[in-house]
């Protein structure tokens, strides 16, 4: 009896195109010899960042005396920050000039052999007087035998501005007992930064005092102190004043302005906002 040679060999082709038609699996990339991070991308004057440099050597021979090494965009990233921690590193990281000065900064890892890897992680404070807007990061492989092109990573964005717009409401609680003007103090974040810290302080017309369990009462003043506020958020204080019958009759101002924040604030049009308010009677004030 003959083989079935024939149904076999269909068989193999079948199997052969199902197999061409199966997708082909991607070779993995390469990783790329300089690699950068930077957390947070978003900072302030004297906060501290972290940049992660990861090198690689990508050729077979070993890299001797290799560095990664840390560069920023005009201006150079040491007139701004200081080095302050470095792990990973072999040795100390140092500072690294040319002749115009500090240039960056470099960290050992050692003889790199080929197609082996290393990171270094740069702690970096920012100095009070750090410049505002994005400072792209680079960085770069380096040894005694061979160095790789200078490469350009992530963007840290320096803030050092935020806008308080202040405001100021009145509101009369009025009655035969304790008659009084309830005022709210807000502060809105207009950005680009986040409102750390303000102060708003409210001059009181002679002859007026103020109660309050969010700020502080002294003659003739209020301050409210305010913390965290975002770009787009608001937050409130209130105080209360108290009326009386010697107050009837005669219109008085009060006036609320910033009278501190951080970060810098770069617009004073919105610093101060007004109230005037007239009592009538110890049942009726007018406030606008």
């Amino acid at each position: 009896m003959r083989p079935l040679r024939r149904p076999l060999a269909l068989i193999a082709m079948t199997l052969a195109m199902v197999v061409s038609l199966l997708p082909a699996t991607p070779a993995a990339a390469d990783p790329p010899e300089v690699a950068i991070s930077v957390s947070p991308s978003v900072a302030y004057p004297g906060d501290t960042v972290t940049v992660t440099v990861t090198v690689t050597n990508i050729h077979g021979f070993t890299v001797l005396n290799a560095h990664a090494r840390l560069f920023g965009s005009d201006p150079r990233i040491p007139s701004y920050t200081t080095l302050t921690g470095c792990s990973g590193a072999t040795g100390p990281c140092v500072v690294i000039s040319d002749g115009q000065g500090p240039l960056g900064y470099a960290a050992p890892v050692g003889a790199l052999s080929g197609f082996a890897s290393a990171t270094v992680v740069f702690t970096l404070a920012l100095d009070a007087d750090a410049p505002p807007g994005e400072q792209i990061l680079r960085g770069d492989l380096t040894g005694s035998n061979y160095g790789s092109e200078i490469v350009s990573g992530p963007a840290l964005t320096i803030i050092t501005e935020a806008d308080a717009a202040v405001g100021l409401t009145a509101t009369p609680k009025l009655g035969l007992l304790v008659p009084k003007i309830e005022f709210t103090v807000r502060v809105t974040g207009n950005g680009p930064g986040t409102v750390n810290s303000a102060t708003v302080t409210t001059a009181l017309p002679p002859g007026f005092g103020a109660t309050s369990s969010g700020c502080s009462t002294g003659p003739g003043t209020v301050a409210c102190p305010f913390s965290g506020i975002a770009q787009g958020d608001s937050a409130t204080k209130k105080f209360s004043v108290p009326v009386g019958l010697l107050n009837i009759g005669v219109p008085y101002t009060f006036t609320a302005t910033r009278t501190a924040s951080s970060p810098s604030d770069p617009v004073s049009g919105n610093d101060t906002a007004v109230v005037r308010c007239t009592v009538v009677s110890i049942v009726l004030v007018n406030c606008s």
